[in-house]
């Protein structure tokens, strides 16, 4: 799996993020590719791609009197299939993780639940989600892939774990995505080296090659 954070950048938000992920209706793969954006362009990928797509955060809110809040209900209304929780620079207490899981429940999201430490990973593999990531927030953005420095730590997660292993931080290459299949996660979290490409399209076309070629 490839999950695809756009985060807030301009080149990816409004109709730039269509153009962006256009290139996914280009490619045909078996490799599961799912964009998370933000929540004022989901509605309009879902419509004008048809793709799935997921959001990049929910607040632990009922409906109702919450202005200014995103829902649960919003979210599947406006086209999401899932989404992404407690991403570093949108950090949520467990208190409001275990209320963000039930309303994705009720609302038939779908989850992918980051952990920034090994400890907080294991902890999170005892509540009820659908994808695990791992991603130690010094490397988001940076030149250093966390294949390269924590190979082992995802290795030993991905044997103990009950739920699929997702690894993100650094993650810019093909390489990067054999070596996290290698230690046994089941894919990726990849986001500025996508989405600041100069061509979006040959750089996810090279991390499907990596899957390919690791089975």
């Amino acid at each position: 799996m490839i999950f695809l954070n756009l985060k807030t950048y301009k080149e990816a938000t409004g109709e730039k993020a269509v153009k962006l992920l256009s290139c996914l209706k280009k490619i045909k793969t078996k490799v599961k590719i799912i964009p998370i954006a933000q929540a004022t362009d989901i509605y309009r990928i879902k419509k004008e791609l048809g793709i799935e797509v997921w959001a990049q955060h929910v607040d632990p809110i009922d409906e109702g009197r919450a202005t200014g809040y995103i829902s649960a209900f919003s979210l599947k209304e406006a086209g999401a299939s899932g989404v992404l929780i407690n991403h570093s620079e949108h950090k949520l207490e467990k208190e409001a993780i275990i209320f963000i899981l039930k309303k994705a429940k009720e609302n038939n999201l779908k989850t992918l639940l980051v952990g920034h430490t090994k400890e907080m990973v294991l902890e999170f593999d005892k509540l009820s989600i659908d994808f695990l990531a791992y991603e130690d927030e010094r490397l988001i953005a940076t030149e250093t892939s966390i294949l390269e420095t924590q190979s082992s730590i995802i290795k030993n997660l991905a044997q103990e774990l009950n739920h699929p292993l997702i690894v993100g931080a650094g993650i810019k290459s093909g390489e990067d995505v054999k070596n996290a299949l290698i230690c046994g996660a089941k894919g990726v979290l990849i986001a500025s080296h996508f989405v600041k490409a100069k061509s979006p399209e040959k750089i996810i076309e090279e991390l499907i090659s990596s899957f390919y070629a690791s089975t």
